[in-house]
């Protein structure tokens, strides 16, 4: 297994490595430690053009100084994260660091389309105070990237992903992402929760789906157990929040496709602060459409 761990080098990243070190302590793998820094700025001497914010104004010393800073931080990461799996008693994960100078959306969409990974991990802190997926690169990336995403917010103190909460929209690619979020937590056995919510108790049409969904696994083999059950609420947000507090679930996963349920959380600022303010990782897909 390959894991690509996108990081800014903040204290709040450090989750991310026993993250990912678990994640491959018992199948080995590699783990690939990624970090873009922003050099496409402008770039001059003693004048700055009229219209243009200070603050937002780079020489070419202070690029040469983030690049430097860039490499000497990939370094002491690096080094942590291989002390880390030696204090584990670990020998079967390598490390590779890759630092790259450009914009991170891009950087990083191009090189998981070069390294496949199987997974990638990514931290998330919101600017100027914002909370957990609000920023535009965790929604950009989320919905563009072939990769299965894992978002661990600012905060967060680990523990093993055992109860899992996956929000159904009735996809046709339901089953196949199901089998996926059993192969990337196998290590975890995990108890996956297939739900979806329905306004109307009376819709007949929506529990024959979660029927047939639930049929479609009753003869597979995989290691966990899975559970489906449909949720009446007229606010799917605040439903999930309970739904996720009474189960003790420690990630929740879902398609990131621009309609259907993904709307929900980003539709309504209130609902989605709701949800939000659970703080606990969130693994997506990419819509296959």
């Amino acid at each position: 297994m390959k894991i690509l761990l996108s990081t800014d080098f903040s204290d709040e990243n450090k989750v991310l490595l026993p993250y990912a070190i678990d994640f491959l302590k018992n199948t080995g793998g590699e783990i690939i430690i990624f970090h873009a820094y922003m050099d496409n700025v402008f770039v001059g001497s003693n004048s700055y053009p009229g219209n243009m914010d200070t603050d937002n104004y780079f020489t070419t010393e202070l690029l040469v100084e983030l690049e430097r800073n860039s490499h000497k931080m990939m370094q002491e990461k690096t080094q942590y994260l291989i002390d880390l799996i030696k204090q584990e008693e670990i020998d079967n994960i390598s490390v590779r660091p890759i630092l790259v100078s450009g914009d991170p959306e891009d950087e990083l969409l191009d090189l998981s389309k070069k390294e496949k990974p199987d997974l990638i991990l990514m931290g998330v802190r919101g600017k100027g105070g914002k909370r957990f997926l609000e920023g535009s690169l965790v929604k950009n990336v989320m919905t563009k990237c072939d990769v299965p995403m894992l978002f661990i917010p600012n905060g967060y103190n680990w523990r093993e992903s055992k109860e899992v909460v996956y929000a159904t929209d009735f996809s046709e690619y339901d089953i196949n992402t199901i089998d996926r979020i059993f192969k990337i937590l196998k290590a975890y056995k995990p108890h996956i929760h297939v739900i979806h919510f329905v306004e109307d108790s009376e819709n007949h049409k929506e529990a024959i789906k979660m029927e047939e969904l639930e049929q479609a696994f009753l003869d597979k083999d995989f290691e966990g157990e899975i559970h489906f059950q449909l949720v009446n609420t007229d606010n799917a947000p605040q439903a999930l929040k309970i739904f996720c507090e009474r189960n003790d679930i420690s990630l929740s996963s879902f398609i990131a496709n621009k309609k259907g349920f993904f709307d929900f959380i980003f539709k309504d600022k209130l609902d989605k602060d709701a949800f939000l303010n659970l703080n606990i990782p969130m693994l997506t897909f990419k819509d296959f459409d």
